[in-house]
């Protein structure tokens, strides 16, 4: 492991703990010097970049400085700060330049450990919340002060009030839950393995949990735990009460943040459709009435519908087809190794919990997308050479996945 290496491990650190930089500027300080080592150490060593990543990386870049064009003549340039505030998110895609340069064994097991870093500070913060009095009260206040590290919840689920702490990074934890069930195979597994499972479950929020619940099933479904008829059986019936859980969260009545997102999504479809311009969009930095808010917003939580409403229906559908781009990519590799395929669909479930969250166009949804472009590279390489039937269980091998 290089140096540099672990300086991108601090970085991963520093972007969960304070993915706004409220509390330093340490994330943007580290950016710079991992982006300006990778461009440097690419173009010495002549990288090679996959076409899909260059489009990519230049899509991004130009993107916002077009729906800031569009805001600007037609008139509904109402948040120039905001407008420049997504300017500078959409840099954080020039972290790939640095993690291409990676070994893939350093990239996993740095994002890895990241996670159960997050995991295990959110677990204790709960259960510091449990225990109320002063704990409860100081960790919500916080919380509720500067929401930018992470969240503090109280829902009804079905019926039954629930309290829930969650990261705004909290979703990368998925890769690492991923990670951790698929390829760790040390004999500190179980542990992290329930460390890992119940920081989101504990979140006080559906996706989350909802997610978690999945990734375990699939899990228990690929390893035939007990047995392979049972295993399926069971997975099956599973499944079925998992959807159905998920109808009934989802239509849940009276649930505030159901309320909110079904009338927000409502005034996104008049927005487009009615008022404003399907073709071109509204432009970055313009407004809507969202009726969940009963005001004017930029963005909400909902951040396909933001893409759609900004950037119109052409230009905002391929700006959202590039973030789905790395999955599809890597769908040919997926008979060789489970352990890819799984980790794939771990990112599709983290661009679906990202993007009910104010998450994907933010330094934390462009890190992930990074991180996969840089695997889509790792499978492009000459010196990956072939793919090999070696083992078993799918094995990382320097920059090569091997099944």
């Amino acid at each position: 492991m290089r140096i540099v290496d672990i300086l991108y491990f601090l970085f991963l650190v520093t972007l969960s703990l304070d993915p706004t930089g409220f509390h330093s500027r340490l994330k943007d300080l580290l950016f710079v010097v991992l982006v300006i080592y990778g461009v440097i150490y690419c173009l010495k060593r002549r990288q090679y970049l996959a076409p899909i990543n260059r489009i990519t990386l230049l899509t991004i870049l130009l993107i916002p400085l077009w729906g800031m064009f569009i805001a600007y003549i037609t008139g509904e340039l109402k948040d120039s700060a905001y407008a420049m505030s997504q300017v500078r998110s959409m840099l954080y895609i020039c972290i790939f330049f640095f993690i291409v340069t990676m070994k893939l064994n350093v990239l996993l097991k740095a994002v890895w450990i990241n996670g159960i870093i997050m995991a295990t500070v959110t677990l204790i913060l709960f259960l510091l919340s449990q225990l109320g009095g002063i704990f409860l009260v100081a960790i919500y206040d916080y919380c509720n002060a500067s929401d930018n590290f992470t969240m503090a919840y109280n829902r009804n689920f079905l019926g039954y009030s629930v309290n829930g702490l969650f990261f705004k990074a909290g979703s990368l934890i998925i890769f690492s839950f991923i990670y951790n069930l698929y390829q760790y195979k040390g004999k500190f597994k179980l542990l992290f393995s329930i460390i890992l499972f119940l920081s989101l479950m504990v979140a006080g929020s559906r996706t989350p949990m909802l997610v978690q619940l999945l990734i375990l099933l699939v899990y228990l479904y690929d390893k035939n735990i007990i047995g392979k008829f049972l295993t399926r059986l069971s997975a099956l019936a599973l499944l079925g009460m998992l959807v159905m859980l998920t109808y009934m969260l989802a239509t849940q009545k009276n649930e505030k943040s159901n309320e909110v997102k079904y009338e927000n999504f409502e005034s996104y479809v008049e927005d487009i459709g009615d008022k404003g311009h399907p073709i071109w969009g509204a432009g970055l930095g313009s407004d809507f009435f969202a009726k969940g808010r009963n005001m004017r917003l930029t963005y909400t939580e909902l951040s396909y519908m933001d893409i759609l409403r900004m950037y119109g229906l052409p230009v905002g559908l391929c700006f959202i087809f590039l973030f789905f781009a790395p999955f599809f990519w890597l769908w040919k590799y997926y008979p060789r190794s489970q352990f890819l395929k799984r980790y794939s669909q771990g990112y599709v479930l983290f661009l679906i919990l990202s993007g009910t969250n104010p998450l994907l166009l933010g330094s934390i949804g462009l890190t992930a997308l990074s991180m996969f472009m840089a695997i889509v590279n790792k499978t492009k390489e000459e010196e990956c050479g072939m793919w090999k039937e070696e083992a078993e269980e799918p094995l990382v091998v320097d920059n090569c996945l091997l099944r």
